[in-house]
């Protein structure tokens, strides 16, 4: 398992396409063979190192073959550099900044990248507890549109979790459609876990939503003093977006909104990211291009 941000090191671990094979060799079948057919679990090289073919059926797969990496239109060397560079960099790349290191055109690093992102979506179960600050955002540019219209703008549900000194764990973001109570209360339920202390606003949707969910408390934001933590937190998102990505349209914000929260929550773990992405990338299906 390769860990760590220093470029030095990952070329010197990954110089060839054969190291990249090899390291998705040990992920794949490093403790144990099935066949994606049949079941069977025995096998024996396949028409090159990095095949497997079945005893039983004769099938012959790629060590790629059912995960993302299948299907990309650039030698492996060139997607692990991507994938280290996305996860080595504090706050990720702009993919014409990306194609340019990698030396790839922009659109298939934006491409690829689009794959990364679709990996780093959290799993359902893994909400936020303890005590939880929960506001919602606009992002976009200058708008003549007075108060929260999503004419030209688009609304953005955020939480985050406070931990008992004061410091902020966890972060929880998600695209929304409207700051509408029956549009926050389900991104409220997807985010926050049911046993969560929920701190808001007093923005008449919140107050709707605490009188048919008790854990919810209104507070008045005096201007963001009230939940310093989360509005810190909406700032540095719409800073990252202008700054690293410079703009991002509405049908992606999900997608960079999944980056961001992957990159937050696991800011203590950065070493491990490379790895983690590889892994993640290697245990979903295809995402093709089209």
């Amino acid at each position: 398992m390769f860990k760590g941000i220093n470029a030095i090191e990952f070329s010197k671990r990954f110089n060839t396409n054969e190291d990249c094979y090899n390291y998705l060799l040990k992920i794949k079948w490093g403790k144990d063979y099935q066949c994606s057919r049949c079941g069977c679990k025995e096998s024996y090289k396949g028409r090159t190192y990095y095949y497997r073919r079945c005893r039983d059926c004769s099938y012959d797969a790629s060590v790629t073959a059912n995960t993302v990496f299948h299907g990309i239109k650039m030698p492996i060397l060139k997607a692990f550099h991507m994938v280290f560079r996305l996860t080595a960099k504090k706050k990720g790349m702009s993919t014409i900044e990306l194609g340019t290191e990698v030396g790839v055109q922009q659109k298939t690093a934006w491409l690829f990248k689009r794959k990364v992102q679709a990996v780093m979506k959290k799993d359902k179960d893994d909400k936020l507890n303890g005590d939880v600050e929960v506001d919602e955002s606009l992002i976009g540019g200058y708008s003549s549109a007075k108060g929260r219209s999503t004419e030209t703008k688009d609304a953005m549900f955020v939480a985050v979790e406070i931990l008992p000194d004061g410091r902020t764990g966890n972060l929880a973001l998600q695209h929304i459609e409207s700051f509408k109570s029956d549009e926050l209360k389900y991104a409220i339920k997807d985010n926050v876990s049911e046993t969560a202390q929920i701190k808001t606003d007093a923005f008449h949707s919140y107050k709707k939503l605490s009188k048919e969910m008790s854990n919810i408390t209104i507070s008045y934001s005096a201007k963001g003093g009230a939940m310093e933590q989360l509005h810190k937190q909406i700032m540095q998102f719409k800073n990252w977006l202008r700054g690293t990505h410079h703009q991002c349209s509405s049908e992606y914000l999900f997608a960079y909104t999944d980056e961001y929260e992957y990159r937050f929550n696991k800011r203590n773990v950065r070493k491990w990211l490379f790895n983690d992405v590889v892994v993640r990338l290697m245990n979903q299906i295809p995402h093709p291009y089209n």
